[in-house]
């Protein structure tokens, strides 16, 4: 995104034009011959001033671009300033200054310097082009600006300068950073993801297969009735295992029961993080992709989500959700997710990935999984061994992110 404005300019500084004026009467009061010469000097002097102070920043167009605008966190964009001169007169010197915003620095700031901007100069000649790249740092996810950008000039004697602020709409997302890159002592994510986006293996009912003997247990609705009377015993339907390859990604950034008190950036970051490496894996994989959350959009103030589908767009958006997404949630995580419950594709699998595991969000995955979903929790912390047994029981998969080396690592 780009903007090029012209704003009013603000002018400091004033040549002394009471000495030409002084100059002048003595000059034509003596009317020698070296004081006319003076008189004339100074007079020129103020003209050039005048002439060339006013129309410093005059006919010059400044653009700003920020590429590439979507990046993940810790890498380098390139902000470029391009500065044309449409007037024949040239500019002995022009500065330019980049304003910074908030989570947006210097690459490499030496010690004492300010972080809030970056400052360039050079002279430029008439009609001239000047394309200055300036490499800046993203260190954190999330959704950024730049600007404004300040220039300043002045006449060709040095004796007034001008300045003047263009607005600058140039914007940066930073993707979460890989899990890998936020803590090595972690391990790879990819087996959960590849559990994750295995085929289905709940079974599909629009697949019929054949029949069984009934059992008991069985449901009613399961039963084939015209085969069991012509075999003279109830019947139980069979299906083909469903093959849908659709992950949903319930991302919860609710780090304590009163969420509405109490958050813990640290657990939401490493569950945005494992969140956005799962997402990538799965939509690398060819998988469709969704995204579910409780958490709050640092720049709406919505709970954001992201629509099932494949390829790059559906991608992004998913990033797009969690590189903005706050440490504050809008709810508790299992009323967030079991009001999903009817948008969710039949027989897809649902990755939870919460910070921790309470009763309640326990209870949540197990209706989900008896509404024929597969369910795998991720979770930050410890899962407690009578929450690991009752998801066991169901069927429900689940493994603990935080490694007992990274424990040890800090």
């Amino acid at each position: 995104m780009e903007l090029d404005t012209h704003p009013l300019d603000s002018r400091t500084g004033r040549f002394p034009w009471q000495i030409a004026v002084l100059f002048v009467a003595i000059a034509a009061i003596s009317r020698a011959p070296a004081l006319i010469v003076l008189a004339f000097g100074a007079v020129v002097a103020w003209l050039v001033v005048e002439i060339t102070g006013r129309l410093a920043l005059s006919a010059v167009d400044a653009r700003v671009t920020l590429t590439p605008d979507r990046i993940i966190a810790g890498e380098l964009p390139i902000a470029t300033i391009e500065l044309a001169n449409r007037k024949p007169l040239p500019l002995p010197w022009l500065e330019a200054r980049l304003f910074l915003g908030e989570g947006v620095e210097p690459p490499n700031p030496a010690p004492g310097t300010p972080r809030g901007w970056i400052d360039c100069g050079f002279p430029l000649r008439g009609r001239e082009r000047v394309v200055v790249r300036l490499p800046v740092r993203v260190p954190a996810r999330g959704a950024y600006a730049i600007g404004p950008l300040r220039l300043r000039a002045g006449d060709w004697l040095g004796f007034t300068q001008t300045e003047r602020s263009v607005p600058v709409g140039s914007e940066v997302i930073a993707y979460p950073a890989p899990l890998a890159v936020r803590d090595r002592a972690l391990a790879s994510l990819r087996p959960l993801a590849e559990t994750a986006t295995r085929r289905g293996l709940v079974p599909d009912p629009l697949r019929f297969r054949g029949v069984r003997p009934h059992r008991r247990g069985d449901a009613r609705k399961e039963i084939h009735w015209k085969a069991s009377a012509r075999l003279g015993e109830l019947q139980t339907k069979l299906y083909e295992p469903a093959t849908s390859l659709d992950s949903i990604f319930l991302v919860n950034v609710a780090s304590y029961e009163q969420y509405w008190i109490q958050a813990d950036p640290e657990a939401a970051e490493l569950v945005v993080s494992a969140a956005a490496e799962l997402v990538r894996l799965a939509a690398g994989a060819g998988r469709q992709v969704g995204l579910v959350t409780n958490g709050i959009d640092n720049l709406t103030h919505e709970r954001p989500r992201s629509a099932l589908g494949r390829g790059p767009r559906s991608l992004t958006r998913s990033l797009e959700i969690l590189a903005r997404l706050g440490p504050y949630a809008v709810g508790a995580p299992e009323t967030v997710f079991l009001r999903e419950r009817g948008r969710l594709p039949w027989g897809a699998t649902l990755v939870i990935v919460t910070p921790r595991l309470g009763q309640g969000l326990a209870n949540a995955a197990v209706a989900l999984r008896r509404a024929h979903q597969r369910v795998l929790v991720v979770c930050v912390g410890e899962i407690p061994a009578a929450l690991g047994g009752h998801l066991t029981v169901h069927g429900i998969s689940h493994d603990v992110l935080t490694q007992r080396e990274r424990r040890a690592a800090v």
